[in-house]
This record gives C-alpha cells, structure tokens and sequence, in this order.
C-alpha cells in the first residue's frame, strides 16, 4: 500500500488539508538546526502541547509517534495479560506481544460488557482507541467513564488512542486525567497535522511516577530536531489558522457526501465519526480501483473483517470526487 506512485491514496488516514504551511516555512527555516543533537527533553514542544491539549505541562511526554508511546505503555506496565478491541489497529497487540503478554481480543461493542470482560480476562492493560480504527466510531462518553471505573478498580492501566479525536465532532477526554490515573491518552501529528514521515506523538498522563518511568523507558533524543520543530509549528498553525477546526469542517461535510455515495452503489457502511469510512464491497474491489488510479485500503488483515471489507479516507473534495466517478464505472 506504500509503494503505488501516481495514485490518488485513500488508504492512509491522513488530514485531508495537508501540513499547514507554517510547518514548511519553519523546517526550511530551521536547516542548519538539523545538524544538532534534539532537545531530550523536548522542552519547547511540551510547552506547546500543554497549551495545545489544555493540561498541565507535567502530564505531557513527546514520543516518536504513537506507535513509540505504545511500546513504552508495554515496556513500563509489563503486563502478563493484555486486551483490545477488534478490529483495531494492529500494534497494539504488536506492542503487548513483545511485552510478552497473552492478549485477548474482545469485539469493539464492548459497551455492556466491562465488568464480565475483566472477570473472565483479568487483564492488567487495555487498548481503546477513541474513534476505533477501521470503524471510525467513537466510545460514548458514559461508557468510557464506566469502563474506566471498572478498570480503575482492578488495578488495570487503560491506553486510550485519540490519534483520530481532532478530526471528529467529538470532544477530547483530557479532563478524565485528573479523575483517573490510570489513564494513558495517546496522540499524534500522523492524522491531525498530516506529518506521518516525521514520526511525532505524544502521550498525556496525570500520574507523575508513571510519567517519569514512560520518560525512561524511551531512546535518549527519540524525537528528532525536525520533529520538534514541526510540532512546534503545527501548534502555532492552529492557533493562526484555526487549523483543526476548519479540518473538522471540511471532513464533516465530505465524510456525509462519501457515505451517501456509497450507500447509492449498494453497498454496506459503517456510520462514522472520524476522517474515514469502512464498507462492505464486492471482492476484487481494491484491484480495480487500483485500475483505475486509486488506492483503497483492503481490511482483510483486521481481526475479524473479511476481504470484502474496505477502507477509505476523506479527501479533499475534488479528490472524493474522482473516487465516485470511479466506484461508479467499477459497481454499476
């Protein structure tokens, strides 16, 4: 899915806006900074995340993507048995197994079912990502803070991934920090700010020693001279540019006339919150569009979907038009 120049990329669920420009400006400016070893402690962009996410700036740790940030989770709460949610995004379990944990795999409808899952499983950390990955569905806020409750109560730590939450309608569940200490909110510029190649995440946290232990479970100089600089530069992009909340805008309207679309061709959508949508299609769907000159993500590699299940990110509206005309010629 990487590798397929010339395409329109639907399969990667980035900011249908791009980078802000301000990024660009700021690392052509910044060249020669390059040269020098990254701040460890990534002082500047932690002061700009603190503000950005509105929380104090001791609860806020700069990794190399979210990715980092799970593995450290693993590393530090070295758990013997872990849970998630599927489908999902494959590295949580990733994450767990090199922690040597046995995983269990539960549905992502689990709003009923905290308290029956942590009697049966026992597990000491749990995967949530808020909206989920590939279904683009967000957890209700009553079912989260149950879950947490629960989770709370039996000692377990809860890794909530809200890697997508900036492009939904949803509001951000930082406040619960300070109620629970047992979470861990996840974050990256991957999707928000369209910056996958720099490899820039975060995580928040209210429980100082549990900070402090994520804080060394990391690389020395993890997050590069580039990627500080450029997070930086998204934070100050949003505030001039209102960056965030015209993508939350635009993914709105065209996510609306995406879901329209194909439901017209027939096929079966799931109602989503985020900046993608997945459908039920017609096998061999991936290879004709390809075909065609876009690129669709096939979820036969999620636990529990089929080959007949795909994935596509809202674009700019041009761009979406272009993947209709060209489901059209394919389905009808």
């Amino acid at each position: 899915m990487y590798a397929h120049p010339g395409c329109v990329d639907f399969s990667a669920n980035l900011n249908p806006l791009g980078m802000p420009s301000g990024v660009r400006e700021a690392l052509c400016n910044s060249v020669d900074a390059f040269a020098q070893y990254p701040d460890p402690a990534c002082f500047a962009l932690t002061e700009a995340l603190a503000a950005f996410e509105e929380v104090p700036r001791e609860w806020v740790l700069a990794c190399a993507g979210a990715t980092d940030a799970f593995a450290r989770v693993c590393a530090v709460v070295r758990p013997a048995r872990g849970m998630v949610f599927a489908p999902c995004y494959s590295g949580y379990e990733q994450a767990l197994e090199q922690a040597g944990a046995r995983v269990w795999q539960n549905e992502v409808g689990f709003v009923k079912s905290g308290l029956d899952i942590f009697d049966k499983t026992a597990a000491e950390l749990v995967f949530i990502a808020n909206p989920n990955n590939p279904t683009g569905q967000c957890v209700e806020r009553v079912t989260l803070v149950a879950f947490l409750e629960q989770a709370q109560d039996r000692g377990a730590t809860v890794v909530l991934d809200e890697c997508f939450i900036d492009l939904t309608s949803r509001e951000r569940s930082n406040d619960l920090l300070r109620r629970f200490g047992n979470l861990i909110i996840v974050k990256a510029f991957t999707k928000s700010f369209a910056l996958a190649g720099l490899r820039l995440g975060y995580l928040l946290c209210s429980d100082a020693v549990m900070i402090e232990r994520l804080r060394a479970a990391g690389q020395p100089w993890a997050v590069s001279v580039p990627a500080q600089i450029a997070g930086v530069a998204c934070v100050e992009a949003d505030k001039q540019e209102r960056y965030i909340q015209r993508s939350k805008q635009l993914v709105a309207q065209e996510r609306e006339r995406l879901h329209a679309a194909l439901l017209s061709f027939g096929l079966r959508v799931v109602p989503s919150d985020a900046n993608f949508l997945l459908f039920e299609g017609p096998k061999g769907l991936y290879e004709a569009m390809l075909e065609r000159g876009i690129l669709i993500r096939p979820c036969d590699n999620y636990r529990g979907l089929s080959e007949r299940w795909y994935r596509i990110a809202v674009r700019t509206p041009q761009e979406n038009t272009l993947l209709m005309r060209a489901m059209e010629e394919v389905l009808r």
